[in-house]
């Protein structure tokens, strides 16, 4: 496993005014780049717009799935239907938002890494480094699920399904997200990110649990009984999520994975990056 090079970013501060802690470097990146950190967000979103308007268009649409219009057995055939033209719809739409993840979480990391940026730059070299292996485990995680969801369209068992998608989640998405965080930091094969990432799942589950419980939160809505009331509040609160929660997750997400490298990988295979943005009181 290799780290990966820089590209274009140059570290952009004195060596002395870095921060000593992680927990120090959260509040230095957000005091030094809020307008970076949002525009990141905004960039996200703008990736997301697709989803949303898939997903605005299918909930006005369940509005007008009432008893007065269909029979009992007409209207649950009709909400079958809705809810597997939304999930596989979802599952298209969601690699949008995904290859602006690819960018900004290279942006983001170099923000980490006190770099100095060049924002679009950075973002398409982002996607340039990370598409194909985000790309593969995003693939292999959407039949994964597509598999489970079969399950429980066969299974024709709300609490069943409910279940197996919680399974899904803790296994899969959990590797995954390590998995993803690996990817922008080495260079190695798709296998040895996916053994990575269940390595350092298995040693911060609980966390890494809390961590996916936020991440996965907003789309959650789509089990919410749909409502005007509900259009109106959840995506408002899912472009906010997008805006700042997101950013925020990835800046944390960084700053502990960071953490788990220099523990287990960089200390002792790649000095040059341990403790990579942090002033280090040993350092000569």
């Amino acid at each position: 496993m290799k780290k990966k090079k820089s590209v274009f970013s140059n570290t952009d501060y004195q060596y002395s005014s870095l921060p000593t802690t992680r927990k120090e470097a959260f509040k230095d990146v957000y005091k030094h780049n809020f307008k970076t950190i949002t525009l990141s967000g905004l960039t996200l979103l703008l990736f997301a717009i697709p989803l949303i308007i898939f997903l605005v268009a299918m909930d006005f649409g369940k509005l007008g799935m009432t008893p007065d219009r269909f029979n009992e057995q007409e209207l649950r055939a009709v909400l079958l239907l809705w809810d597997i033209i939304v999930n596989a719809g979802a599952i298209v739409l969601l690699y949008s938002v995904l290859i602006g993840l690819m960018g900004i979480m290279r942006v983001l990391k170099l923000l980490v890494w006190q770099e100095g940026i060049d924002f679009w730059h950075d973002f398409k070299v982002g996607i340039k480094e990370n598409i194909k292996y985000f790309s593969l485990l995003y693939l292999f995680g959407s039949l994964i699920y597509l598999g489970t969801y079969c399950v429980y369209i066969f299974l024709l068992n709300f609490l069943i399904g409910i279940w197996l998608i919680i399974l899904f989640i803790i296994i899969f998405v959990s590797i995954g997200i390590w998995a993803y965080f690996v990817i922008n930091v080495y260079q190695t094969t798709l296998w040895n990110y996916i053994k990575n990432g269940l390595f350092f799942f298995s040693r911060s589950l609980p966390l890494t649990l809390l961590y996916v419980v936020m991440i996965v939160f907003p789309f959650f809505s789509i089990f919410i009984p749909v409502s005007g009331l509900t259009i109106v509040i959840k995506y408002p609160v899912m472009i906010a999520m997008l805006i700042f929660h997101y950013p925020f997750l990835i800046i944390v997400g960084y700053l502990y994975s960071l953490t788990k490298f220099d523990l287990y990988i960089n200390k002792d295979n790649y000095p040059e990056i341990y403790r990579k943005g942090l002033y280090n009181l040993n350092k000569k």
